[in-house]
């Protein structure tokens, strides 16, 4: 299936494998930074079977681009490498801040920090809208600026992305942040 971002127009193929039994899909176009859902279409997943994950053969000369890059040019892992672990319960306690003593479960992925309409929503009006992206590629996981006007720290430290672990505290904003990483109970 092909996706076009709502803000930019550039064009995506998304095939049944990024979709990993879900039935929506969510990632950030490299180009513009926007969010973008995408809901499966069955019909349409199981006509495109081996089509090329870089170009939709289609009238036009316009080129599908991979997703293999975020909007600020640094490398991501395709989308089939994201995964949560098994056997772990990843969440985000919210230490300082408006919303302090808030637990967020890390649930898929990718997630988008930031406030309205972001996976984890902030009520702080230092935080960008899309401010920064956990993203969790089985035992790793990243913390992702996403080129945030006010930056995002760790130790006071401003980040572009780093490899994050269990009780590592970050700063978005004037919220901190603290990852949880748990054994998940039976």
């Amino acid at each position: 299936m092909v996706v076009t971002c709502p803000s930019c127009q550039k064009r995506y193929r998304l095939e049944e494998k990024h979709f990993r039994g879900w039935e929506r899909f969510r990632f950030t176009c490299p180009k513009c930074g926007q969010a973008i859902e995408a809901v499966r279409e069955v019909a349409s997943s199981q006509a495109a079977g081996g089509a090329s994950p870089t170009e939709v053969q289609q009238p036009s000369t316009e080129k599908v681009h991979k997703l293999e890059k975020t909007w600020a040019g640094s490398e991501v892992p395709e989308p089939e490498l994201l995964a949560m672990p098994e056997g772990k319960r990843i969440s985000l306690a919210v230490l300082q801040g408006n919303d302090a003593g808030a637990i967020i479960p890390v649930d898929k992925p990718v997630m988008l920090i930031g406030r309205a309409g972001a996976d984890v929503n902030l009520n702080d009006s230092e935080v960008s809208r899309r401010h920064a992206q956990i993203e969790i590629q089985g035992k790793t996981i990243l913390l992702r600026d996403l080129r945030s006007t006010n930056g995002t720290y760790i130790n006071e430290q401003r980040i572009t992305v780093t490899q994050i672990g269990h009780q590592c505290e970050f700063r978005v904003g004037t919220s901190t942040l603290m990852l949880i990483v748990t054994d998940e109970q039976p």
